[in-house]
């Protein structure tokens, strides 16, 4: 499993970053297409949601997508909002009552992949590598200091395998590439961005831990076998797509790219 983990990362990490500096249009599609595989598998880890739901999710998640590409960003909001209420009305019409994860399925697919094209149209390729420095270095060090180390549970009745030792190695795995990162791009590293490092990459985390919990209420061993070794690419990307949000809101306050920061 892990060999096939690696040797999957080894052919696809590179066509992923190829896509990121490639920006426009190129990086769009690949949040399109991955938003739109995300939508599915979110939908269909119930069981019982049926096909139309599934492509409601997928539909509204590209119609945003869509429309922040041609620079509508209220509209994108907009859709993302109205979506999430039909379904949750859908749902009252149905019978249904009361909170379903599903109903969030918008919301958790479609804002992140918009935040993600914000960065990019900010920041450039530049803020998305760095992104990606975090999140993927916050995955791996997460990962490696938790087998070297072990010890305590971080979250045992949701992801009985994560520990604080490799929560703390993430982090700091992610604050450390990041800005080895960003300096190899010629920016300048700093206390902030560091410490900006070290919040998204806690925010990663949470994203796994949120979607080990969709899972374990699911009782799904992975969101789906798309990428072998790794599941689905919700459970590719979950942490990226906590972290986006974030890094968005970010570059909006802050103003620009990382490079600014």
């Amino acid at each position: 499993m892990l060999w096939t983990r690696v040797a999957s990362g080894v052919v696809l990490a590179p066509l992923f970053l190829l896509l990121v500096y490639l920006e426009f249009p190129y990086f769009h599609l690949l949040v399109a297409a991955i938003a739109g595989v995300m939508g599915w598998e979110f939908t269909r880890m119930d069981g019982r949601i049926g096909k139309k739901r599934s492509a409601f999710v997928i539909a509204a998640a590209l119609g945003a997508i869509a429309a922040v590409s041609f620079g509508q960003w209220l509209p994108a909001l907009v859709l993302i909002a109205v979506a999430t209420i039909t379904l949750a009305a859908a749902d009252q019409v149905a019978g249904r009552k009361g909170f379903y994860i599903v109903q969030i399925a918008v919301v958790y697919v479609a804002l992140p992949a918009i935040s993600l094209l914000y960065v990019m149209s900010v920041g450039g390729a530049v803020s998305i590598f760095w992104l990606l420095a975090v999140v993927w270095a916050t995955d791996i060090g997460a990962y490696a200091f938790g087998r070297l180390i072990g010890g305590p549970k971080l979250a045992p009745s949701i992801s009985p395998n994560k520990t604080w030792s490799g929560a703390v190695g993430g982090l700091v795995s992610a604050v450390v590439i990041s800005s080895a990162v960003a300096w190899g791009f010629g920016v300048q590293v700093t206390f902030l961005l560091g410490a900006l490092a070290g919040g998204l990459s806690i925010v990663s985390q949470a994203g796994d831990l949120f979607e080990s919990g969709l899972k374990r209420h699911y009782k799904v061993k992975d969101s789906g076998a798309l990428i072998p070794g790794h599941g689905g690419v919700m459970d590719r990307f979950d942490g990226l797509w906590f972290a986006a949000p974030l890094a968005a809101l970010l570059a909006l306050v802050l103003g620009g790219g990382v490079q600014s920061w």
